[in-house]
């Protein structure tokens, strides 16, 4: 029998990634918002600020110090890291002024699928023909929510935001890499440095003054974001991976509430199904490899 208080540490990790998903999600819904009037730069920087705060602010909390957690050992791959996250940064918040948010999250858990691809080549790992099997039938529900037959209008936005996932595998896999090296903490603030750092230069070509609301809304994004991925990070650090991450898949609910309380977005019966194949081709990965992992 598992002790009482492994079952608790699990049940929080769960509560904490389901959480984190709800904060991601609100975000989400407020940056979405704020496209119809501020620019992407702006929304990006204040994104970064929040973050950034909310980051050193809870490494001050659970360690007492900074210094010591906040060592890079590999610059080279911090700074790659950065730079694909910064690009992300930039063409979501650009694509959720055009997409549903449930069919842009959908979207972006490709990603775990094209590790999944990439893995024999970058990580030098084996994947067998029951995963890429289930590569295939992934990117068969992406087909479905970006319908290449569909309109030009929505169309472009779809392939745009297909960038997110694909270089987002990329990003993982160099965390991987990192994470024999460097902390969890020293890639939050070197990434988020650099969303910092490229939003601050986006914002002589385009800024529009905040009034109250728009401040406070741009402000709450940032903390939501922020909180979210310390949630995120808590989740694996409470729970097992096994446990926990298939949770990671609520952010698809809060996505769809928000869509449709707020802007009224409906998702279509397609999008639904192509959505649903995504999280099975995404579990089966994920279980399969836990399961390997385990044998060896």
């Amino acid at each position: 029998m598992r002790p009482l208080s492994s079952v608790s540490d699990q049940g929080k990790g769960i509560l904490c990634l389901i959480g984190s998903g709800a904060m991601f999600g609100s975000s989400d819904a407020i940056s979405k918002v704020l496209k119809e009037t501020y620019p992407t730069g702006e929304i990006l920087f204040f994104h970064a600020v929040c973050i950034l705060s909310a980051v050193l602010l809870g490494m001050r909390l659970r360690h007492g110090r900074l210094r010591g957690h906040l060592r890079v050992s590999d610059w080279r791959r911090q700074l790659i890291r950065g730079a694909i996250f910064v690009i992300n940064s930039f063409i979501f918040v650009t694509v959720l002024k055009y997409l549903a948010l449930a069919d842009l999250i959908a979207i972006l858990f490709v990603s775990p699928i094209l590790v999944t691809l990439l893995a024999p080549y970058m990580l030098g790992e084996q994947v067998g023909w029951r995963r890429y099997t289930a590569v295939a039938v992934g990117f068969g529900g992406t087909l479905l929510i970006v319908n290449p037959s569909g309109e030009i209008e929505t169309i472009w936005p779809m392939l745009l935001a297909l960038v997110v996932p694909t270089l987002g595998s990329f990003r993982d896999i160099i965390t991987r890499q990192l994470s024999r090296t460097d902390t969890p903490e020293a890639m939050m603030v070197v990434t988020t440095t650099c969303l910092l750092v490229a939003s601050t230069v986006s914002l002589p070509f385009g800024w529009v003054t905040p009034d109250a609301l728009g401040l406070g809304m741009l402000a709450l994004a940032g903390l939501l974001l922020g909180a979210g991925m310390y949630l995120q990070v808590y989740a694996f650090v409470l729970g097992e991976a096994a446990v926990v991450a298939p949770f990671r898949y609520f952010i698809l609910l809060w996505a769809t509430f928000y869509g449709f309380v707020i802007f009224g977005d409906v998702p279509s019966g397609q999008t639904l199904l192509g959505a649903a194949i995504i999280v099975a081709a995404g579990l089966y990965i994920f279980f399969r490899e836990a399961r390997l992992k385990k044998h060896t």
